[in-house]
């Protein structure tokens, strides 16, 4: 399993979005948040990053919603 730490340029370019909306689905304030997405870690005092392992899953996820929804 890979087990490297992601940037959020890197999480939104994975995800095909914008780095807002990577900001914005991890934000309980915010409207456009999503509860399953995984949440960022501190790497260093000004660096939090995200498992890759876990975006991973995470589009996982969205594929398998994808094909139940075609059944």
């Amino acid at each position: 399993m890979n087990q490297s730490v992601l940037r959020v340029n890197q999480v939104a370019e994975r995800l095909g979005v914008s780095r807002s909306t990577v900001w914005n689905w991890g934000n309980t304030k915010s409207r456009h948040h999503r509860p399953d997405f995984p949440s960022p870690f501190k790497v260093s005092a000004n660096v939090v990053g995200w498992l890759s392992s876990e975006i991973d899953d995470y589009i996982g996820k969205l594929a398998a919603k994808r094909e139940e929804q075609t059944d």
